[in-house]
Formats: structure tokens, C-alpha cells, sequence
């Protein structure tokens, strides 16, 4: 592990965050999250570190100098704004899995819509041949405060699995991990336009909508 001095400069990290940056905007303009939701993180080139988007900071106008980091063995913040209250599960995330660099929230709507109505099936997503590819194991938590280490420790507990790749909080949003911040990103979009996918045949009636939400 690498330690962070004192004399931090403010320039280091440069490609890591821009590459955070263009993340934060590609999921807004996806429409995956709105101004003021949703957050992305990725690890430092210390790698007991990782940088994430600040509290409430606004996706449109994000720039690398709002972005906070923050200590991944003391989860303190080193530098940057206040991160975002949702730090906690990025944290406990780093700490489970030292072969993730990247980690996406979102509220990706039709993803949300398929796991209440009970679409989100191994065998129906695997009829793409992109989410058998590239979609791993999808597990859920319950409905759990926000922010707090509760929900943080219950979404790193199913990511300890390394089948899993993603998490869905009921009634909140989607987690999703990557080795890499593009991992990450093009597991979200794979799994909103499944998702959509599945809702619309759902819609037509080419498939049922069962309540049972469990993966298997």
C-alpha cells in the first residue's frame, strides 16, 4: 500500500479524475441519473485511496477540482469537497474487493421498473448475448436508509461475491463495480437496455411479470 503525504499537490490523479468526470456527465446524459443524484468513484493510482463525486454537486458543471478523495483504511477525507453522502458504500465496496476500480450508483429507471415487476431473471437476460458476456450475478438489498452504514455494509456483502457485479437497493437505485471505470459504465447501460427490453415485452405480453425479484 501506498501512504499519501502531508504535501499532497492538487495535480496528481489528473487522467483518473477527468476519466471520473466524463463518467458522471455520460450517466446524466443517459438520463441514468438527474442533476443532484446518483454518484461515481474510482481508485486512486494510491490504492488506498479512491476519488469520488462531492455531495449534491451539480453533474452538468462537475469539473476535477470538486472531486473529493478519500483515505479507503481510515475513510477519512484527504482532500476535496465533502463527499458524497453516499461515500459509505463506495468505502466498504474498496475495502471487500481490492480487485474493484470503479464504482457507479444510479437510478437507472427501467432497471428499477423490471426488478419490481420480478423481470430481472437469469434465463431472460441471458437470452442477450451481451448481458451473458458482460453482466455477471445481480443480487438486492432491502429498503435501507440512505447513506447510512447499514446499506453499506449490506451492498458490500453481496459484492463480496465475485459473481456478483451488481447490487439493487430497493426503493433507491443500482450499485455496479468494475476493474474499471468502463467496465463499470458499460454494465449499466447493458443492464438499463435489458431491462428495457424486458419491460416492454412485459408490456406486450410476451412474457409475465412475476413478483418473485430473486435472481436465480
Amino acid at each position: 500500500m501506498y501512504s499519501l503525504g502531508a504535501g499532497l499537490e492538487r495535480g496528481f490523479d489528473v487522467g483518473i479524475r477527468v476519466k471520473l468526470v466524463n463518467a458522471v456527465k455520460r450517466l446524466y446524459l443517459r438520463g441514468f441519473n438527474s442533476t443532484f443524484s446518483g454518484n461515481v468513484s474510482v481508485r486512486s493510482s494510491y490504492k488506498d485511496h479512491f476519488w469520488i463525486t462531492p455531495r449534491a454537486c451539480d453533474k452538468a458543471s462537475l469539473t476535477i477540482e470538486d472531486l473529493s478523495l478519500v483515505n479507503i483504511i481510515t475513510g477519512n477525507r484527504i482532500m476535496g469537497a465533502e463527499p458524497s453522502s453516499e461515500y459509505r458504500v463506495h468505502l466498504e465496496i474498496y475495502r471487500a474487493r481490492d480487485d474493484v476500480n470503479a464504482v457507479v450508483h444510479t437510478h437507472q429507471a427501467y432497471t428499477m421498473v423490471a426488478y419490481k415487476a420480478g423481470l430481472l431473471k437469469r434465463e431472460l437476460l441471458e437470452e442477450s448475448y451481451e448481458a451473458k458476456a458482460y453482466l455477471g450475478g445481480i443480487s438486492y438489498v432491502p429498503r435501507l436508509e440512505p447513506g447510512s452504514w447499514e446499506l453499506a455494509k449490506a451492498v458490500s456483502q453481496q459484492l463480496a461475491d465475485k459473481k456478483n457485479v451488481a447490487v439493487i437497493m430497493d426503493g433507491h437505485g443500482v450499485v455496479l463495480i468494475g476493474g474499471s471505470i468502463d467496465e463499470a459504465l458499460n454494465r449499466a447501460e447493458i443492464l438499463e437496455m435489458e431491462a428495457m427490453r424486458l419491460v416492454n415485452l412485459a408490456l406486450l405480453g410476451v412474457i409475465r411479470i412475476d413478483r418473485d425479484q430473486s435472481w436465480g
